[in-house]
């Protein structure tokens, strides 16, 4: 279902914060959530990809964010254009 595949999206986007800043995982962990997470969709890309995939003729492939359970994307939130991750350290 489309909202559930906007949630998955944005939920792992939020894991991929979680990880990156849990200093009890290892470094190596860490330092490669932060690259993934560079390169992930944001909610601001999911929304745009949302508007923009209303027009498949196969039906919508994601739903708007408001029809999902976005908030609830971790422990530090969804991964925004605000999200600041750090090259976390040993």
């Amino acid at each position: 279902m489309p909202s559930e595949r906007t949630r998955a999206i944005v939920w792992a986007g939020g894991l991929l914060i979680d990880i990156a800043r849990d200093r009890t995982l290892p470094v190596a962990l860490r330092r490669r959530a932060v690259v993934i997470a560079r390169h992930f969709p944001t909610t601001d890309d999911v929304s745009l990809m949302a508007n923009a995939m209303k027009q498949n003729w196969h039906g919508p492939m994601l739903a708007p964010l408001e029809e999902t359970e976005a908030e609830d994307a971790g422990d530090h939130g969804p991964l925004t254009l605000q999200t600041r991750l750090g090259w976390p350290e040993a």
